[in-house]
């Protein structure tokens, strides 16, 4: 939901003479507690698991995830794109164009899934070609992919159950729709597919079983969501509470059958020069995640507070975290070149910035 296409069709253009009103206030702070919550998952999901595995995602193109020179030159090429970003993050805020602000951090967390996605990749790569590792075996379902729907439908019944009625305007709700509706496509494909594939009988059945009741479950929910749209008020909430806790079971229940381990293939083994190159290059992706997410939880603490005594104190943090931001990608970029880690490298739970 944090994309820069979503974010550019709910604001208003501009900060127009520095008044950072109570919609935007709010809106930037929306936008925070995304693309904190989607940057944390995939650091999660690709960074801090020991889930050796090729990653599959719309971000690799076919030619960037057949090598490792490829991988390492799209990573680094991204880099140089959060670079610019943050830089126009600060920018913005300084101008007061708070609205540009929320634009920009979309922009920048989407590069940074992406980013993630391809660090990972090469790091991967990089382990599975040293001497004595073995390549992973795909299976029926890609657990990265799966998770990442589902993370989307959560993150949108979320926002049903928690955000004011007030602030669920109809551009939200059209997005949020559009968010239920990517999930649900993506488990459905995963499923289908998995069906089609798989040689055992229960199994099949049991995929479009659990594509079927999701798809009920999700029918009922969209259907309440437009009637948010048309009438808002409590009551319409409500029933999207309501007709969301089915529908969170079933995606539950999905993910929880799909990724059983004999669904799952066989995840690479790695050997200790291998899993010194992934060391790496996924401590380097890790310090620039972290660094991304201390620079959003900035921008939402700006968002929150509007005390102009502190002013100067949250400028400072946005600008260390952008350095930050820098300084990581330096590392990850240097240890994709050297393939080797140019300095101690940060602790596993160094993401768990709050």
């Amino acid at each position: 939901m944090a994309n820069s296409g979503s974010a550019k069709s709910t604001s208003s253009s501009g900060g127009g003479g520095g008044g950072f009103n109570s919609q935007q206030r709010r809106r930037l702070v929306f936008m925070c507690d995304m693309c904190k919550s989607k940057m944390q998952l995939v650091a999660d999901l690709l960074l801090l698991s020991s889930d050796n595995r090729p990653v599959h995602s719309d971000s690799l193109s076919t030619a960037s995830g057949q090598s490792f020179d490829k991988s390492r030159d799209a990573v680094i090429a991204r880099t140089k794109g959060l670079s610019i970003l943050t830089h126009d993050v600060q920018s913005q805020l300084n101008m007061g164009k708070y609205a540009e602000v929320g634009d920009s951090l979309g922009e920048m967390c989407e590069l940074v899934v992406a980013l993630v996605e391809s660090s990972a990749h090469a790091a991967y790569l990089a382990a599975a070609e040293a001497p004595g590792s073995q390549a992973a075996v795909a299976g029926l379902v890609d657990r990265y992919r799966l998770s990442r729907a589902r993370h989307e439908v959560e993150q949108s019944c979320g926002l049903l159950r928690t955000a004011p009625v007030c602030e669920l305007s109809p551009p939200l709700l059209l997005e949020l729709s559009r968010s239920l509706s990517r999930g649900l496509r993506g488990l459905t494909d995963a499923c289908v597919l998995a069906a089609d594939s798989s040689r055992d009988r229960f199994s099949r059945e049991q995929f479009k079983l659990s594509v079927k009741c999701m798809s009920s479950s999700a029918t009922a929910l969209l259907a309440c969501v437009r009637e948010l749209k048309a009438r808002p008020c409590e009551a319409a909430r409500a029933r999207c509470v309501l007709f969301g806790g089915p529908l969170l079971q079933a995606v539950h229940a999905l993910v929880g059958f799909a990724t059983e381990p004999q669904f799952l293939g066989e995840a690479a083994t790695v050997s200790a020069e291998g899993r010194a190159v992934q060391t790496a290059v996924l401590g380097g992706a890790m310090s620039v995640v972290s660094a991304c997410v201390l620079l959003t939880q900035c921008l939402r603490d700006i968002a929150l507070h509007t005390d102009s005594s502190k002013v100067p104190d949250y400028r400072q943090r946005l600008h260390n975290s952008a350095l930050a931001v820098s300084d990581g990608c330096n590392l990850l970029s240097q240890a994709l070149r050297d393939r080797t880690s140019p300095r101690t490298l940060p602790p596993l739970n160094c993401h768990a910035v709050n």
